[in-house]
């Protein structure tokens, strides 16, 4: 049963009286998306790791410098940008007029945080692959 599906057969009269009930429902919820997103977080991280460990030995020792310190670059301007990107739109949700303009506004940070973080592993999961792939090579 999904969290709408049982805060629907609350009576409103009880939600009104009990807080704690409408409270522990979101909070219910938020655990399960931020389950969700570190989930997706862990096999984005896992997937890179690989990729950098499978860059890493098929490159020559001549070039892996310049190769690791480009992409490495690239990754994490990515990840800079998308933080950016998501202070500017979190900075926007207290100046909305109405509750749904904050709501909506406040979605919007939350998924371009998510992305930024997304991205963060990405960037540290093929950083370690690359560095456990060089150190095997040795």
């Amino acid at each position: 049963m999904s969290d709408e599906n049982f805060a629907s057969e609350i009576p409103d009269f009880i939600k009104k009286y009990v807080p704690g009930i409408t409270r522990g429902l979101s909070w219910a919820k938020y655990t399960k998306d931020k389950a969700k997103g570190t989930g997706m977080k862990v096999d984005a991280y896992n997937e890179s790791k690989k990729n950098g460990y499978q860059k890493a030995m098929s490159v020559s020792p001549k070039e892996a410098e310049e190769v690791f310190e480009e992409r490495k670059s690239i990754l994490w301007s990515e990840a800079q940008e998308l933080t950016i990107k998501a202070k500017e739109i979190a900075s926007k949700v207290n100046n909305q007029e109405t509750k749904e303009e904050r709501e909506r506004i406040l979605a919007s940070a939350k998924e371009a945080a998510r992305n930024a973080g997304l991205q963060g592993a990405i960037a540290a999961g093929w950083e370690k692959g690359w560095n456990e792939g060089i150190a095997s090579k040795s």
